[in-house]
């Protein structure tokens, strides 16, 4: 028997139906299945027990001695993740259960009772929240006052949509369509009644929760790790998730009969002076942590790691480009928040750079090279596809070398829990 297990004399009954039920919620977080994977193996070996587990995006089975789970369906795809005050309390419990403190059958009502907590700060933060959120992608687009008053204002309408549509599963897969249509459709009628002036860079900030740049990079370092099924269904699903967004902002075009090539026209501006994007980083991390609803200890360390992760990208940037940029952006990010998750009272990595994705933007390159693509400019869509593929690599990469390189920290976390 394992000697963890001998020493603690906790029973193992019950711990197929806890794993099964922690997968499905470990999957319906977003984290890789690679990293689920690791986890459920290390707990069933905390209670003595040799685990088979096989787990896709969609699915969970797994196997302990002649014992083995019914397939389950891992997680609803739909846009966005457990509100993170939700899984940093999943981890807690992870700790305790890879150290066998507790009985599987009591933790599996621990993970019941926390899937159970309401939202931290309730609708009137997640109206604020995305409001900053909105406001602080725009302050690292395009800083200027136009483009932060238009963030602000489709913000809060998309606020309004997530609020009114907490517990509708079926309303939330096609929210990203209706929300693209509506904020398209205001933005475009105020621009064609003269009311602003700007381009598709400006519906950006309030679509940025629902690009999916976390799900095509987690897909993309799943199948660098060789997990071919999930990473491909994650790439699949991102796109697929990238063209319903556009489908609703097309629409809007045709509604509103606004014709204007230079709608499609990127601008990057920078109206506000050097310090704006500077800003934009601390704005968008409070938006995060009222909208995504954020610990209260989680909140230091997340905006240590989305500072480290944007200051790793601009170095990037000045010595070798835009690729590298994303490269070390993304490897600064993933070592540095496997450390904080060393310290006595740690942040999971998983929700210290969770953030951070949306600072290295590949989910807003994505969109932009589908838009001009749609509006015949093939050769500068092209130009932003290969930007995007290499951006997401990048990232991925980072990711890949940063998990590597701090596999040893990893190891002392877990003797040390």
């Amino acid at each position: 028997m394992n000697e963890k297990h001998a020493g603690n004399n906790i029973s193992s009954d019950g711990l197929l139906d806890f794993l099964t039920e922690l997968g499905k919620a470990l999957t319906a977080s977003g984290i890789s299945v690679v990293d689920i994977t690791a986890i459920l193996e290390r707990i069933a070996d905390a209670y003595g027990e040799e685990a088979e587990i096989l787990i896709f995006p969609t699915m969970i089975l797994i196997k302990i001695g002649e014992h083995e789970s019914a397939p389950l369906n891992a997680a609803n795809q739909k846009p966005g993740i457990l509100p993170l005050n939700q899984v940093s309390e999943i981890y807690d419990l992870v700790y305790k259960v890879e150290k066998a403190q507790i009985s599987p059958k009591e933790a599996k009502k621990c993970l019941r009772q926390i899937l159970a907590e309401k939202h931290c700060f309730g609708p009137v933060g997640i109206l604020i929240g995305y409001i900053l959120f909105s406001i602080g992608i725009g302050m690292l687009l395009q800083p200027t006052p136009e483009q932060l008053i238009v963030s602000g204002f489709l913000g809060a309408i998309i606020g309004i949509l997530l609020i009114l549509s907490r517990g509708r599963n079926r309303f939330m897969l096609i929210l990203p369509v209706i929300a693209a249509f509506i904020v398209s459709t205001i933005f475009l009628w105020s621009l064609k009644a003269g009311l602003i002036a700007g381009s598709v860079t400006m519906l950006l900030p309030a679509l940025a929760y629902f690009l999916p740049g976390a799900t095509l990079t987690t897909g993309m370092f799943e199948l660098a790790y060789g997990e071919i099924i999930s990473g491909s269904s994650r790439v699949i699903y991102g796109t697929a998730i990238l063209l319903l967004i556009l489908f609703g902002v097309l629409i809007g075009i045709q509604i509103t009969g606004f014709q204007e090539p230079k709608f499609f026209v990127t601008n990057t501006a920078n109206a506000l002076g050097w310090w704006a994007p500077y800003l934009g980083v601390f704005m968008f991390t409070i938006g995060m942590y009222l909208f995504m609803s954020i610990k209260n200890k989680d909140l230091p360390w997340v905006l240590l790691i989305v500072y480290v992760a944007f200051f790793g990208q601009i170095i990037g940037n000045h010595l070798l480009g835009s690729l590298f940029g994303a490269f070390l952006g993304s490897l600064l990010m993933a070592i540095s928040g496997t450390i904080v998750e060393r310290q006595e009272h740690r942040t999971p990595s998983f929700i210290s750079i969770m953030p951070a994705f949306w600072i290295l933007v590949p989910g807003a390159l994505s969109f932009l090279s589908l838009a001009t693509l749609f509006n015949q400019n093939y050769l500068t869509a092209l130009n932003y596809s290969v930007d995007v593929a290499m951006t997401i690599v990048a990232i991925s990469l980072g990711l890949l070398i940063g998990a590597v390189a701090t596999e040893p920290i990893k190891g002392k976390i877990i003797k040390n829990s």
